[in-house]
């Protein structure tokens, strides 16, 4: 075996050992807020009407309601291990409780290297589980699917 082959799998080890080239970026500290704006979709209950072809009615009925997709915002706040979503309007349930401005608190928030995660309970009945992976910006919480990207850590601050 070479002499290079080993010390360049001890330097390997080494590099592994240390938390890899990105071991820099951490979870956001006690005083850091992180902020994220995530673009992606939800589903919504829509009411669709009959398609024609021809003038004739392909199926009979008039109105009927389905799921759809519709472009969606939400938004993240990690300050410490606390965590706030803003989830788009159409995904909130009904008989939701705990907004504060549209902000709801996440419980059970675990903040690491890779993944931000954390659970909401809407009422009694409803509840949603958040998932980013802080590698892609990909982004899931109930039926909304997305990808994230850092926003302003200060609400007012102008992006240009």
């Amino acid at each position: 075996m070479r002499i290079s082959t080993v010390i360049g799998a001890a330097l390997a080890v080494g590099v592994l050992a240390a938390g890899g080239p990105g071991a820099a970026e951490e979870a956001p500290a006690g005083g850091e807020t992180l902020r994220l704006v995530c673009m992606g979709s939800d589903t919504m209950l829509m009411a669709m009407t009959p398609y024609y072809r021809s003038g004739r009615t392909s199926y009979s009925g008039g109105m009927y309601f389905g799921e759809g997709r519709q472009p969606a915002q939400l938004e993240l706040r990690v300050d410490g291990g606390k965590a706030q979503v803003k989830p788009p309007q159409g995904s909130v349930p009904m008989f939701a409780r705990g907004d504060k401005e549209g902000w709801y608190e996440l419980s059970d928030v675990a903040v690491d290297r890779f993944a931000i995660k954390g659970r909401m309970k809407w009422n009694r009945l409803d509840r949603s589980a958040l998932a980013v992976d802080r590698r892609t910006g990909a982004v899931t919480f109930g039926s909304f699917s997305g990808v994230c990207q850092r926003g302003a850590a200060n609400p007012d601050a102008t992006k240009f």
